[in-house]
């Protein structure tokens, strides 16, 4: 651990880590809308977070190594068809999505990009 790590952005830079995931896997199901038999792809992380925060064991250090463990999850969709080629791509849901992810990276991007700027500010008095 350095002294720019802390849980705030472990957090931060593993939720863009997810949440670049997601964007990947969404432009995946979209690229793939009319291709026979694709199943949709969906990345899951945010629950391993919290759940990491909730626990709260073992001080700083060790959540802060727990949270930089984390890995997303991408899971293929077996069971859900859209249409007669058996494609699982539902269109409008995944535009939706990508729309939610990607503000929720510019979000996330400006929270750590914040953290870094009153770390600077700490450091330089100004």
């Amino acid at each position: 651990m350095n002294w720019i790590d802390s849980v705030t952005t472990s957090l931060l830079s593993k939720d863009l880590d997810g949440l670049w995931a997601r964007q990947r896997a969404i432009s995946d199901n979209i690229a793939n809308f009319e291709t026979p038999g694709y199943r949709a792809k969906t990345v899951s992380f945010e629950d391993q977070l919290r759940d990491q925060i909730a626990s709260g064991d073992g001080g700083t250090h060790k959540t802060i190594e727990n949270i930089q463990n984390i890995q997303p999850v991408t899971t293929v969709a077996q069971d859900e068809t859209y249409r007669a080629d058996g494609n699982g791509v539902d269109l409008e849901q995944q535009n939706i999505e990508l729309a939610r992810t990607q503000l929720n990276y510019n979000y996330s991007l400006t929270e750590l990009s914040d953290a870094f700027s009153r770390l600077k500010t700490a450091i330089s008095g100004t």
